[in-house]
C-alpha cells in the first residue's frame, strides 16, 4: 500500500501536468481577460507545487 509521500509525489506529478497543459491553452488564447484567468489557475497550481514540496514523511 503507497504511503503518504507516494501520493504526495503523484499529486505533485498530476498538478505539474495540469500546469503544462494550462501554459498550452495560455499560448492559444486569444482574450485577454481569458488569458488572465489561466495565468491565476498556473500562479495557484504553482503555489500548490511549493508547498507539497515542503512535504516530509
Amino acid at each position: 500500500m503507497p504511503n503518504a509521500k507516494q501520493y504526495v509525489d503523484q499529486s505533485m506529478s498530476s498538478v505539474q501536468n495540469t500546469v503544462d497543459s494550462l501554459q498550452q491553452a495560455l499560448n492559444t488564447v486569444e482574450k485577454e481577460d481569458n488569458k488572465n484567468k489561466i495565468q491565476q489557475a498556473i500562479s495557484s497550481l504553482q503555489s500548490v507545487q511549493q508547498q507539497l514540496s515542503n512535504y516530509q514523511d
